[in-house]
């Protein structure tokens, strides 16, 4: 898109001016702000994938429009482990991160890296695990994914089991008298409880209930525990399974109880220059940052996307109304697509930013277009490192399209119309300018503190304050990394030594320039720090600097896993995988069908022996029914997945215009099948890792609409 679009009463869009689309959009949300209050306001994305520059800059317009609401991706698939991480090391901003090239075992939970990645050059550290006598690779994964074929142990536990699996690990763990106990001693508190707690896990009984032989689940345990250096890496597979609040939890038991925790091959904590997430208050003490419609608390200041079609859908008089977004495509990505497109209607105000005319873009009263990330400065704040780290401010590699804008001259002009924000700022850049040829001169951050000093409603806008000031300063094409200069000052105060170590030098607060000079001018990217390993102790934000190792609440739940039913549902007895990373697949950026040079239909996969179970025959598509609403698809047999698990991709189902010109979305829209309502019960995250359905044979003469499109 190269034009800001408006809808039409008739559905369809038409060409506006910048200058209109600003002026209309703030005038409505003034109005909904002064009628119905700020919480009337939400605000979902905030940067696509590897691109979150631009994001940032959306929190000045939040805070603008005084609205606590931010959901994002991250919401629908971390927040179990951030709430355990805060509960364990004192902020939800406390990260662990694997150093899985220095480790003799490594476990990969949940996680399929040859694929999904996650850590540099991952298919090349993958095959020197593999090849490696000296060590390890133990996958825990219901698949036979392509890192679980390089595995030593493969511990092919049931759909959803894992929290039965990982309790008897430590079991065994904790039974055989394997943990580290000078550890735990030294470095934690309240490690009695726990280890009574893993005293009590019926092993055999919950080694046969995962599906992994009671003689693999004290092998691996014993070898973890064992090993001079053993980390864990866990991802979605867990985080979007039942029971996915505990699963993060006995995942960071196994290597805290075994000791495996700020050396080199283990887990530790990492340094952020920007952080993605900010620390929430405990539930019983979120008082009115509270959702009003559901109640839901936040985690990390994000609330979940699960409650957002409720928080509009609603004839509550505190409903959200209006609705930012921002580098994000919720009508394809959220679960339950049919509760969000009914969401969309009862909006009176939704705006989406974005590159593209994307699913929630042609529901949107407002269509505002961004350069790509090629196009503009751009930044992944996924730095996680250790001890290492690195930050990589990415260049522009082609102009914008003219009629673009980046998002924060897009956020900056908003909050110019609101009345938020001045149009300019003719000292700040002045200085900003001078400081930029002379920077030992440091007069810019005396004349920025002074200004907030002055104007303190212009302290929760400082991104847009730096992006209009400095920004100006700064080369041409780079105006977004303002942001950059205040997270450098931050980073380099909080970080000293380690910034030093990276070669870094200047006095006192000079520092933070020299980084921030660094960054500005390393367009491949530069390390930023080179942190010591006891340097995690130091990030820890518990009060005596030990991990809180007992959480009363996820033993209690730990406990009752005993006594737990069988939840298999007759009905639909077949679990589906909704989501899967495959080859050509990433998220809903992903949008011409020509890019995929296979799996172009984004087939179900299922086993050979589910294959003639159905009397499938080739031409056959599937039809898949679950709660959230039924699809018909292609097939593909794979003994990927066990019998009983079916499979389908992500990022499929996406609207593009044809060789006629005709929008038409191409294989599976698969949160047609997802129901917000099958999540867990804490944090709202969906289980998408084990969606209940059933499968039917769909001849090929009566295939009329071959995949899941929306009603």
């Amino acid at each position: 898109m190269t034009h800001p679009l408006e809808r039409q009463p008739d559905g369809s869009f038409r060409e506006v001016s910048w200058e209109h689309a600003i002026r209309a959009i703030a005038g409505k949300l003034a109005q909904l702000r002064r009628d119905h209050g700020g919480h009337s306001l939400a605000y979902y994305g905030g940067g696509g994938q590897g691109n979150h520059l631009g994001g940032v800059y959306g929190s000045s317009l939040r805070a603008a429009l005084g609205s606590p609401y931010v959901y994002s991706a991250l919401a629908q698939e971390k927040t179990g482990d951030f709430w355990v991480n805060g509960r364990l090391f004192g902020r939800q901003t406390c990260h662990a991160t694997s150093d899985v090239e220095g480790a003799q075992v490594v476990v990969f939970l949940g996680t399929n890296p040859f694929q999904s990645h996650g850590f540099p050059r991952a298919r090349r550290v993958l095959q020197a695990l593999h090849k490696d006598p000296a060590r390890t690779l133990v996958v825990i994964d219901p698949r036979r994914t392509e890192t679980a074929r390089l595995a030593d142990e493969h511990l092919q536990v049931r759909p959803g089991h894992d929290a039965f699996l990982l309790a008897a690990l430590l079991g065994v763990i904790a039974q055989e008298q394997l943990h580290d106990a000078t550890f735990l001693e030294a470095h934690t508190t309240e490690s009695a409880p726990v280890l009574a707690a893993l005293g009590e896990v019926p092993v055999a009984d919950f080694a046969a209930r995962s599906g992994v032989p009671l003689e693999q689940v004290q092998r691996v345990a014993r070898l973890f525990a064992g090993a001079r250096s053993a980390t864990v890496r866990a991802d979605l597979g867990i985080q979007q399974s039942r029971h996915s609040t505990l699963n993060s939890y006995l995942e960071k038991l196994l290597y805290l109880v075994c000791g495996h925790f700020a050396r080199p091959g283990t887990n530790s904590l990492h340094s952020f220059l920007v952080p993605l997430i900010g620390h929430s208050p405990e539930p019983e003490h979120a008082g009115g940052l509270r959702t009003r419609v559901t109640g839901m608390h936040p985690i990390a200041k994000l609330y979940p996307p699960n409650v957002l079609p409720a928080e509009i859908d609603s004839d509550h008089p505190e409903r959200v109304r209006g609705l930012i977004v921002d580098s994000a495509n919720p009508l394809r990505s959220g679960a339950d697509s049919p509760a969000y497109r009914a969401a969309f209607s009862r909006l009176e105000l939704a705006v989406t930013i974005d590159v593209a005319l994307t699913e929630t873009a042609a529901l949107s009263h407002f269509v505002l277009p961004a350069p790509s990330q090629f196009e503009k400065a751009e930044a992944t704040f996924f730095n996680l490192g250790f001890p290492h780290n690195s930050f990589h401010l990415r260049h522009p590699l082609l102009p914008a399209p003219p009629g673009t804008l980046p998002e924060p001259e897009i956020y900056r002009r908003l909050c110019v119309a609101l009345g938020a924000l001045p149009e300019r700022f003719p000292l700040l850049e002045r200085v900003a300018r001078l400081d930029r040829r002379a920077p030992r001169l440091r007069l810019f951050p005396a004349a920025l503190k002074a200004k907030l000093a002055l104007n303190p409603k212009l302290a929760p806008l400082t991104p847009l304050v730096l992006y209009a000031t400095l920004g100006r300063a700064l080369p041409t094409g780079l105006e977004a990394a303002a942001v950059v200069w205040g997270a450098a000052q931050f980073y380099a105060r909080r970080h000293r030594e380690a910034v030093e170590r990276a070669g870094i030098r200047a006095a006192g607060a000079g520092l933070g320039e020299a980084l921030f000079a660094r960054i500005l001018g390393s367009p491949r990217g530069t390390p930023i720090s080179e942190h010591a390993w006891d340097d995690t102790w130091s990030m820890l934000r518990t009060p005596e600097r030990k991990v809180q190792l007992a959480i009363p609440s996820l033993l209690e739940e730990l406990a009752g896993l005993a006594d737990e039913p069988d939840a298999r549902d007759p009905a639909r007895p077949f679990l589906l995988m909704a989501g899967e990373r495959r080859a050509y697949n990433a998220n809903t950026i992903y949008r011409d069908p020509a890019w995929r040079k296979t799996d172009a239909e984004g087939a179900l996969w299922l086993h050979p022996d589910d294959v003639a179970r159905l009397e499938l025959c080739p031409g056959d598509r599937v039809l898949v029914q679950a709660e959230g609403g039924e699809a018909q698809v292609a097939w593909q047999a794979s003994e990927v997945v066990p019998p009983g698990l079916v499979s389908l991709p992500h990022g499929y189902g996406l609207v593009h215009p044809d060789a006629d010109g005709a929008r038409t979305p191409t294989g599976p829209s698969v949160n047609e099948l997802t129901s917000a309502a099958h999540c867990d019960p804490f944090t709202r995250t969906p289980f998408h890792k084990g969606v209940p359905v059933q499968l039917a044979r769909v001849p090929r003469a009566a295939d009329e609409a071959s995949f899941a499109r929306p009603t």
